[in-house]
């Protein structure tokens, strides 16, 4: 993309020729009568002889003046003048031959006769063999002689020459460079209404270049040439008006200038013009008529619009998309040597855009326009050497073409040296050095840089930490529309970083980096949409929304996407495709992903169950410090599950989980000082990780403190503090919790007794699929504490226990069993029940389990109707 401003000095470059120029013409006979009659006259007396006549008859055919333009007659007219001794139809007469205007173009014949009008000192002629000698036209190129020739004419005050000269002097053409010299013969010239050095003189004051910088005088000049219709300094007006440069901004007047010299057949214009045009600066957009003007411009072999117009073609802009027709466009401006073409067309090579990829070529491209200075080029350069884009990775000489970028004003390379400074990449690691080239790099607009120093702020890397700050930089770059800064913002408005915590707002600012197809942000939205967070629950809208994250290869969105398809949350549960992207997010070292996975194949959800798979991603997710994985493979060790039990090492574990604030490590560290397991038996340690695990809001370390704080484990006995904590931790509907605090109300430990409120917990806990609960529930219901009694309702709330492996619950609904109560007696069953009972330990069904066989093993006496009949 050519990011190159609109001006194009006109000193620059080689001087335009122009030898048959009508309005040099027209002032040459401003003393003529301009009627058709005149010239009729005018004729019959050239046609008669008279040599006076014959000049005027071939200017008023060169210039169409009473009679139509006629170059042939033209030049006829003045080859008779010259050979009358008329030096000016000598000279105008070589400049038919130079461009071919009525004769047959002969650049020698013409260097002939501006060298033999010349030699009669005459300036115009001076001049025009000057050009000659400038531009090889004719006759070898010789410079230092075009500039003895200039200077003669112009110190004759002959304007044209003088302009000549002060190009040449500008630009150490066939001359030392003296630019103070050239301003003082544009001056001059400039005295003389000579448009071309009005405008160069415009260019001068503009650059300060031979003279103070000053754009108003700059304008000054410029508005002068452009009221004598010279389309060069039309165009520069233009660029005053549109920039507010030596002028008001005036957005309309700069166009209406674009387009008076565009139609006046300057291409820069032109280009100017269909920028303008492309993105409605001034004028209503018309991208097909940028196009149209860009093509016109493109076709006349201007380069700068040939990559403008290539910008269209690539990006589909007021015409069909068309990356083959693109790139050719890039290849002639590129060809010319325009550097913005080369970068881009380096572009194309590296993504395929309109050609195959390419990143060998695209190298070429780019280490060519940077050879030119073009430091856009400079820093897509250095990016290929630190990615090993097209080339072998080389980080020295990738950060120095950053350095060379950045000196060259690329913003993206400031910020770019940023990144690298910040992490150690290539140079020496300096996060106060970052902070430096991110805020050099904002202050100039540049919205990644402010991102990056927002991010900065927010983690105190090179600066001290200061959320507000960072907000104020995310801010920024949002309202610049930078997704990244929008999404980081976002985030810092959900979590109150730095700013009250407002989800509405963060949604909307999701919403439109979203919009842009940023990974992170659809990840955030969906969460926001799944949870329901600034915006109403719509967890389908969220699966749609990780899906678009995950197609982009974002590892959270693909992890999100796998736990809605374990949960069923927005989409029908699909086990097997929740493993999938679970393993696909993992193996893109995402380890929460890592985590999820291994649980699915420890417990055989999606996948076989397979221990030491599951481990190898427990232990990967766990090297790179992952609190949960932590917690869980400590929990694999503590207790042998699938691999061999080392206790010890599962306290190392949690001790290393604990240590990055993982409440639910605090709480398995506390249960293993409890219980003895890895390390020495220690109940008061332990109230102090459950503690530290309950304030930070864990409801296993809540109710687990609750438990010592009730049987005065390692602290004092307190049921009251014991009831407050089972209270909190069941408030977050941990099922155990409910259980405890519900015999708490039904005992009256630590609380007034309340049976019906006990009931409700129980309930709670049953319905949530804890055992224990429906072993507690069928219980009232079976005796009528603090609720009507109701056994057969017991029994089924024994069922479900026992069929969970409550022995408990296998007890009661043997009792049941073997005396009728709420379900047919049925002492074999019961049997049954207490042997099952009695296998996991329950020593009171052991105990009538003895009763009940010994019974059975004693005689029975046969009643006397059967002794009587004689049966059996």
């Amino acid at each position: 993309m050519d990011v190159n401003p609109n001006c194009n000095p006109e000193a620059q470059g080689d001087q335009q020729v122009i030898f048959v120029d009508a309005p040099l013409i027209q002032r040459a006979v401003a003393g003529l009568q301009r009627t058709r009659s005149e010239f009729r006259t005018l004729l019959e007396q050239a046609e008669q002889g008279d040599s006076a006549a014959y000049y005027e008859v071939a200017a008023r055919y060169a210039g169409g003046e009473g009679v139509e333009k006629d170059p042939v007659q033209a030049a006829h007219w003045f080859a008779l003048a010259w050979e009358e001794g008329d030096v000016r139809a000598g000279d105008l007469l070589g400049r038919c031959y130079q461009s071919g205007s009525g004769v047959t173009a002969d650049p020698a014949r013409a260097v002939e006769l501006f060298h033999q009008a010349a030699e009669q000192d005459y300036a115009p002629a001076l001049c025009d063999l000057g050009l000659c000698y400038e531009n090889g036209s004719g006759v070898e190129e010789d410079k230092v002689r075009a500039v003895e020739l200039y200077q003669q004419a112009a110190e004759q005050g002959y304007a044209p020459a003088q302009c000549n000269l002060a190009v040449c002097l500008l630009n150490g053409i066939g001359a030392a460079q003296d630019s103070a010299a050239a301003v003082q013969w544009l001056e001059q010239a400039a005295e003389q209404q000579h448009p071309r050095a009005l405008n160069i003189l415009g260019d001068c004051c503009w650059e300060g270049d031979g003279t103070e910088r000053d754009r108003d005088r700059a304008a000054g000049y410029y508005r002068q040439a452009a009221a004598l219709d010279y389309p060069p300094a039309v165009c520069n007006l233009g660029l005053c008006y549109e920039h507010g440069d030596g002028m008001a901004e005036d957005k309309e007047k700069a166009v209406e200038c674009y387009r008076r010299s565009a139609e006046a057949g300057y291409v820069p214009a032109m280009c100017n013009l269909a920028v303008l045009l492309l993105h409605g600066i001034g004028t209503p957009a018309d991208p097909v008529g940028a196009v149209d003007w860009f093509r016109i411009a493109a076709e006349a072999g201007f380069p700068r619009a040939q990559d403008l117009l290539a910008d269209c073609l690539l990006e589909g802009k007021g015409t069909p998309a068309d990356p083959e027709q693109a790139v050719e466009w890039y290849t002639k401006s590129a060809q010319a040597g325009y550097p913005p073409a080369l970068c881009d067309l380096g572009l194309c090579h590296e993504n395929g855009n309109g050609t195959p990829v390419n990143q060998e070529k695209a190298l070429e491209c780019y280490r060519e326009a940077a050879k030119l200075d073009y430091a856009p080029a400079m820093c897509n350069l250095a990016v290929c050497l630190l990615n090993g884009i097209g080339t072998q990775p080389d980080q020295a000489a990738a950060v120095e073409w950053f350095q060379r970028a950045a000196g060259a004003g690329s913003i993206r390379a400031i910020s770019i040296l940023g990144d690298l400074t910040l992490e150690g990449t290539g140079v020496e690691k300096d996060p106060t050095r970052a902070v430096e080239l991110y805020r050099q790099g904002a202050q100039a607009g540049y919205s990644p840089a402010m991102c990056s120093l927002g991010l900065c702020y927010e983690n105190g890397d090179g600066v001290e930490q200061d959320e507000a700050a960072a907000v104020e930089w995310y801010t920024k770059a949002a309202e610049l529309g930078y997704a990244p800064g929008q999404t980081n913002l976002a985030y810092c408005l959900l979590n109150g970083i730095g700013v009250p915590a407002d989800a509405a707002q963060a949604v909307l600012w999701l919403e439109r980096a979203a919009a842009q197809g940023q990974p992170r942000a659809l990840s955030l939205l969906g969460n926001c949409c799944r949870d329901g967070e600034g915006l109403p629950a719509d967890p389908a809208r969220a699966v749609e929304l990780y899906t678009q994250a995950a197609e982009e290869a974002y590892p959270p969105a693909m992890c999100s996407l796998g736990l809605a398809f374990e949960l069923g949350e927005g989409t029908a549960e699909d086990l097997s495709r929740a493993v999938e992207w679970y393993r696909r997010s993992a193996e893109a070292g995402y380890t929460p992903a890592m985590c999820n996975l291994a649980v699915c194949l420890l417990n055989a959800r999606g996948a076989e169950r397979d221990t030491q798979q599951a481990v190898r991603w427990l232990e990967q997710a766990a090297r790179q410090e992952y609190p949960r994985a932590l917690n869980i493979l400590g929990d694999l060790l503590c207790y042998g599950d699938g691999v061999p039990a080392d206790p010890a090492r599962a306290v190392e574990l949690y001790t290393r989980a604990a240590g990055l604030d993982y409440p639910p490590a605090m709480c398995s560290l506390g249960y293993c000082y409890e219980q003895g397991l890895g390390v020495s038996a220690d109940p008061a340690r332990a109230v102090e990780w459950y503690t530290k695990a309950a304030q930070r809001g864990d409801p296993a370390g809540q109710c687990n403190l609750a438990y010592c704080y009730e049987q005065g484990i390692g602290i004092s006995r307190d049921p009251v503090q014991a009831v407050e904590w089972y209270q909190k931790s069941a408030g977050q509907g941990y099922l155990r919790a409910m259980c405890n605090l519900g015999v708490c109300y039904e005992t009256g430990s630590g609380v007034a007794q309340d049976q019906s409120h006990a009931v409700e917990l129980y309930r709670k806990a049953a319905e949530g699929g804890s055992r224990v609960g429906q072993c507690n529930l069928g219980f009232c219901l079976l005796e009528g504490i603090g609720v009507s009694r109701e056994p057969e309702q017991a029994v089924r709330w024994f069922r479900a226990a026992a069929d969970q492996g409550s022995a408990r619950a296998l007890c009661l609904l043997g009792d049941c069993l073997l005396d009728g109560t709420g379900v047919p007696k049925d002492r074999k069953k019961a049997m049954d029940c207490y042997r099952q009972a009695a296998d996991l330990g329950f020593s009171e069904a052991g105990e009538i389990l003895a009763k009940l066989e010994q019974e059975d093993r004693k005689p029975r006496k046969r009643p006397f109707w059967e002794r009587l009949l004689g049966r059996g």
